[in-house]
């Protein structure tokens, strides 16, 4: 009896120790979930957390190995765990199966064999311990990581060491269920994150500014471009009100427009009028021209609006100068007299960007002078004015020399009181410049395809006004279009000249040719009635043959025709026969023709009948300026690889202003009796360039002329065509 006692009282004694033992199992199952909680409360990478939750379950069950299998990341994930002490081939056949069952769960083809799958380390035996080699009482347990009815994004297998019972299946159930709600989390956090990672890079890069404000209508975002574009940087502009951004005269439309578009049922639309546009206000206290657009988005039933805007200053200066060159186009094409263009150039430039204009130009002698001075200030003009009428010596400094010497353009953004110094070349002229007080200059060449005609500069007269790259950039494109004007002005001048030239030409020609048809009409009636006079007609025909042919020779001349036939020639002997053959015509005004020639002449590469043309040119043109009782003296010598000829006269001589144009077709000098159609000495010049020379005349006033032209001896030219047509200059 006392045995059955005893008995019974070992199996109540037994099962409260198995009851104690399974709630010690349960008390640290419970333990450990709340360490699994507040871990994954602390998620932070995937590979950190899954080897400290593989560390707990470790703690409360006895495992083989475990392996997670994941695929919330941007690429499939796996861990693997096995316990000390077991084998490499129990490891590959839990892998088999993790392989195995993941891929039956969600089709997926996640390798668990790969290099790159993460193996924990193992952790050591606790002292004393022995390796585990049993291959019995095998366990697999797979469970899917999923949220709610969401898809299976990874699975989490443990081979346990022995039999698990129901308990250890329900605590890894709830291990896998908070792990996947901590996966998912943590997912969407990242996913959320890179996207307003993504988001805020945009935004700081876009070229716009993008502000948003809150109800109270104060700035609570402000990106890169903002700043750039206003000035203020975000730690003055976050929290202040959105008037900062605004100019004064705009301010009170705001703060009305934006309540109202926030209770208004559009999402976003552009903003401001159409006619009158929208400005922004700089730092520095400039205004800009702008486009903006706005935006509303509702956050926590609070409105949240945010304003892309682009400032668009540059696009409005280039459509201004665009505007600005069209008119001046127009301006330009009003007149072709050079001094009005000169007035509509420093017109338009003072209105555009300047308070000050000089316009320095070319005249016909190629030197520069001021041609207009001009200030929109009515209390400087006298200065500007006295400025123009100043000499000054060109080649020491001055407002333009920079540029007439260089051909390129100018721009000082500050002068300086010294700089204005530096330009003046006389008191004068520094009480002058310091009158018109410059504070910004630029200046730009006049120039048509590479010729220079002047320079153009504008100045700012007003503190804080400074010229900039734009503004260069503008003056050089009227500087272009004014120098087109001003070439064809000049142009214009020289096609009325020529128009004047051909009718004083008509003038000349048609009674140079009605007194030689005169005279053979007058002769012709009187061999009538006495014996024939050939003579007097032959001469007159000739006088008539001889200007058709000057005619028809600067006509070829224009054309850039005129025809030589050279061949060796004796120079002696074209001396020879242009002496005889102009020899009457000497003796009939009693003027002496002499020869001077010093020793023999080598053969010459020419058109005799040219050379011969060009000596009774220059004869003719000699004794029409020679008085009764003169000389003309033809001579000749070698001189190099040419001959050099001339023809000397002791005539009336020709004015150092005349001399340049006296081979210019149908020029005449002014003094004459108007005889002669002004063809000859360009004929001249032309018969010797064809032939590879050069002319040109010498003259004293009152004294006479000398005419001297070239050309080249037999074999020191390299071919001799047989027709070389005269190129045109």
């Amino acid at each position: 009896m006392i045995d059955r006692g005893l008995e019974s009282a070992r199996e109540d004694l037994t099962q409260s120790d198995v009851r104690l033992a399974e709630l010690e199992r349960s008390q640290r199952r419970l333990q450990h979930l709340y360490d699994i909680s507040k871990l994954l409360m602390r998620f932070q990478t995937f590979e950190r957390t899954a080897r400290e939750v593989v560390d707990l379950i470790t703690d409360t069950l006895p495992l083989r190995s475990a392996i997670i299998m994941l695929e919330a990341g941007e690429a499939p994930q796996t861990i693997t765990w096995q316990a000390p002490g077991e084998s490499a081939r129990r490891l590959r056949m839990a892998k088999a199966r993790a392989q195995g069952g993941y891929s039956y769960l969600i089709h997926s083809c996640v390798d668990v064999e790969s290099e790159e799958a993460m193996m924990l380390e193992q952790a050591r035996l606790p002292e004393g311990a022995t390796e585990t080699k049993t291959e019995l009482n095998d366990s697999f347990v797979i469970l899917p990581f999923a949220v709610g009815h969401g898809p299976i994004f990874g699975a989490l297998q443990i081979e346990g060491a022995g039999a698990l019972e129901e308990p250890d299946l329900f605590f890894i159930d709830a291990v896998v269920n908070q792990l996947a709600i901590a996966l998912d989390r943590h997912t969407s956090d990242r996913a959320l994150r890179a996207s307003e990672a993504r988001l805020a890079g945009i935004i700081s890069i876009a070229a716009d500014a993008i502000i948003s404000i809150d109800e109270s209508q104060r700035v609570a975002m402000y990106n890169e471009s903002a700043q750039r574009i206003f000035g203020w940087s975000r730690e003055e502009v976050l929290g202040k009100p959105l008037d900062l951004l605004l100019p004064e005269r705009f301010r009170g439309g705001h703060r009305k427009y934006i309540p109202n578009f926030a209770m208004g049922s559009e999402t976003a639309r552009r903003m401001g009028d159409s006619r009158l546009g929208i400005f922004g206000l700089r730092k520095n206290g400039q205004e800009f021209p702008a486009e903006a657009a706005v935006s509303k988005l509702n956050v926590d039933g609070a409105w949240l609006l945010t304003v892309v805007l682009r400032d668009i200053t540059e696009r409005k200066r280039i459509e201004h100068a665009e505007e600005f060159l069209a008119e001046i186009g127009a301006i330009f094409a009003t007149t072709l007299d050079s001094r009005k263009t000169l007035a509509n150039v420093a017109r338009a430039a003072m209105r555009e960007f300047a308070d000050f204009c000089l316009i320095e130009f070319a005249d016909d002698q190629g030197e520069i002078r001021p041609l207009e001075a001009a200030t929109s200030d009515p209390i400087k003009a006298g200065f500007a004015a006295a400025l123009k009428q100043l000499p000054l010596d060109r080649s020491r400094p001055h407002l333009s020399r920079v540029i007439l010497q260089t051909g390129r353009s100018q721009i000082i953004a500050d002068v300086s009181p010294e700089m204005i110094q530096a330009m003046a070349q006389s008191e004068e002229h520094l009480r002058l410049l310091e009158a018109i007080a410059p504070t910004s200059i630029m200046g730009v060449p006049l120039d048509v395809h590479g010729r220079l005609l002047g320079a153009l500069v504008v100045a700012r007269c007003r503190p804080g006004h400074r010229y900039a790259n734009s503004d260069l950039h503008l003056l050089e494109e009227v500087g272009r279009r004014a120098a087109l004007a001003l070439e064809n002005a000049r142009l214009y001048r020289a096609a009325e000249r020529a128009i004047q030239a051909r009718d004083d030409v008509l003038g000349i020609v048609a009674h140079d040719i009605r007194n030689p048809l005169s005279t053979i009409i007058m002769q012709v009636n009187l061999m009538r009635r006495s014996e024939a006079q050939p003579e007097r007609i032959e001469r007159a025909a000739i006088r008539i043959s001889r200007l058709i042919r000057d005619l028809l020779d600067v006509t070829h001349l224009e054309a850039g025709h005129l025809s030589i036939e050279p061949a060796p020639v004796l120079a002696g002997q074209v001396l020879l026969e242009s002496v005889e053959a102009q020899e009457s015509l000497a003796s009939s005004g009693s003027i002496e023709l002499r020869l001077d020639v010093a020793a023999p002449l080598p053969e010459i590469w020419a058109d005799r009948d040219r050379l011969l043309q060009v000596f009774e040119n220059l004869i003719g043109n000699a004794t029409r300026f020679t008085g009764t009782g003169g000389r003309i003296t033809i001579g000749a010598r070698q001189s190099g690889e040419d001959v050099l000829f001339w023809v000397a006269d002791t005539g009336i001589g020709i004015s150092a202003d005349d001399l340049p144009h006296v081979f210019e077709r149908f020029w005449r000098v002014r003094k004459t009796d108007g005889r002669g159609a002004g063809l000859g000495l360009a004929i001249v010049k032309g018969i010797v360039e064809a032939h590879g020379g050069r002319a040109w005349a010498e003259s004293t006033l009152g004294r006479g002329s000398t005419f001297y032209f070239t050309v080249p001896v037999v074999g020191s030219v390299e071919s001799h065509p047989s027709t070389a047509p005269y190129p045109r200059g």
